[in-house]
């Protein structure tokens, strides 16, 4: 009997060790955790966005490695440009490799469709990891099987790949506007550690290279790896180095001088500063060339 009694109180002992958590309790244990994920969230995010920057200058590399591959096939040592490719006909003819350039078809939608039919890379590498614009997006089905250079209406790149950021484009990168004396100075494999040619895309920004702080301050491209207060990018020099920097005029950069004056001035990449007569760094995407080589209207966002 004293047994059994022993036995039963055993039983209610152990019944009520195994009762459940107190409302105190879980509100403890919810605390700790919320605490945890308030410390944690912020590295990871910061750790997201590195992994992006990362991949993103990998990317912006491998672009101007794939341009310099393709300058090899060509006397000049120029990388791919579409006015040479696609030229003016000849006695109302086109043959391949003659006529003059066509400087109208230097677009970024063309240069970059021109690169990736030869190969030099694949149209998902031209969308960074951390693009903000829904606009932007891959190419995913590029149609090689256009490319007829001797058709009466000839092919060398498919039309379809777009640049135009208001409404769809297939690449996110600012690249070296094909125009003036930059682009006969620096469109060719020169190895120039002073002269960047490829980067995120930056702001629209006023001739004389000052910021316009409306158009700044409202421009998607400070999201892409910025704080939405101060652009940030990848830039990417003729000599294949990269660089992560917070300035419209990175270190670095081949300095420029202005008319009248000789004193020399830091270039802002993102302007196109008219008084160094086409030798700055200019990077922007171009939707439209007119008849003598100068884009119209660059959209930046």
């Amino acid at each position: 009997m004293n047994q059994n009694m022993r036995q039963s109180t055993q039983t209610e002992v152990g019944l009520k060790a195994k009762r459940g958590f107190t409302l105190i309790e879980l509100l403890v244990v919810m605390g700790i955790i919320a605490l945890l994920l308030a410390i944690l969230l912020p590295a990871l995010g910061r750790a997201r966005a590195n992994a992006k920057q990362v991949k993103d200058s990998t990317q912006v590399r491998g672009i101007h490695q794939g341009f310099v591959n393709l300058s090899i096939g060509d006397s000049a040592g120029m990388y791919p440009t579409p006015g040479l490719i696609d030229r003016l006909s000849v006695n109302n003819q086109s043959i391949p490799g003659r006529g003059g350039e066509d400087v109208t078809q230097n677009t970024h939608a063309n240069l970059y469709s021109a690169a990736v039919m030869k190969r030099a890379f694949d149209t998902s590498v031209l969308v960074g990891p951390a693009e903000t614009s829904t606009n932007v997006i891959a190419l995913a089905n590029y149609n090689f099987d256009v490319y007829n250079p001797v058709a009466v209406v000839d092919q060398f790149w498919d039309p379809t790949f777009r640049a135009k950021l208001d409404d769809v484009a297939n690449v996110s990168y600012g690249t070296l506007v094909l125009t003036g004396t930059r682009k006969a100075r620096q469109w060719r494999a020169s190895y120039d550690a002073r002269f960047p040619v490829i980067a995120n895309r930056g702001p629209e920004c006023l001739p004389n290279g000052q910021i316009d702080q409306a158009k700044y301050l409202t421009s998607k491209t400070l999201q892409i790896h910025g704080d939405d207060k101060q652009w940030e990018g990848n830039i990417c020099f003729n000599d294949n180095h990269v660089i992560y920097d917070l300035k419209l005029q990175p270190e670095g950069v081949q300095q420029i001088s202005v008319p009248p004056s000789t004193v020399l001035a830091d270039d802002n990449i993102f302007a196109n500063e008219l008084g160094a007569t086409g030798g700055d760094s200019w990077l922007a995407m171009v939707h439209t060339m007119n008849a003598t080589g100068v884009p119209t209207a660059p959209i930046y966002d």
